[in-house]
């Protein structure tokens, strides 16, 4: 696995298209002399916007990621001295619009997150899949030599990784 962990919320591919081509609109406004290209170029690159969080457990740098087509900013940032990780379960909610009618839907999704300074964390990571959320967090762990909080279940239990090398 590599020593580079990114984590970048999922657009929908319907906002990609629509930014693409709103860009391709705003670079003909622009080239045109107009200022709408502008507006329209500002608005392409607010719908193609990706948040995340990247970290470099090589260096044992973090930093949280903007994106836009695929280019990343972020500053890069020491990583403070991470006391564990946690795995757990929570909701994540989306909306669903139709017109005038609008629905909450939430869906479960597991995030691993690094603790320090007893009640601190940095959210590092977030899957759909429990499984990939522990093969990620095992990695990490075996890295950085720490514990997991395994908070997926109502008891929570610790897994030492590091002591089966």
């Amino acid at each position: 696995m590599s020593q580079n962990i990114r984590h970048l919320q999922p657009v929908a591919n319907i906002k990609i298209v629509f930014a693409i081509i709103l860009t391709l609109l705003a670079l003909y406004f622009i080239f045109s002399g107009t200022i709408l290209g502008i507006i329209l170029l500002g608005i392409a690159l607010k719908l193609s916007l990706r948040n995340g969080f990247e970290l470099d457990l090589e260096q044992k740098k973090y930093r949280k990621v903007y994106s836009i087509f695929a280019i990343n900013f972020g500053v890069w940032k020491a990583l403070p001295k991470i006391e564990y990780l946690s795995v757990f379960k929570t909701i994540k909610n989306s909306r669903a619009r139709v017109i005038t009618a609008e629905a909450t839907l939430g869906f479960e999704v597991f995030k691993v997150n690094l603790f320090y300074n007893q009640n601190q964390y940095l959210d590092v990571y977030v899957s759909d899949s429990m499984e990939d959320a522990f093969k990620v967090a095992k990695h990490i762990a075996v890295v950085l030599e720490l514990d997991i909080l395994d908070a997926t279940k109502p008891e929570q239990e610790w897994i030492n990784v590091t002591s089966h090398q």
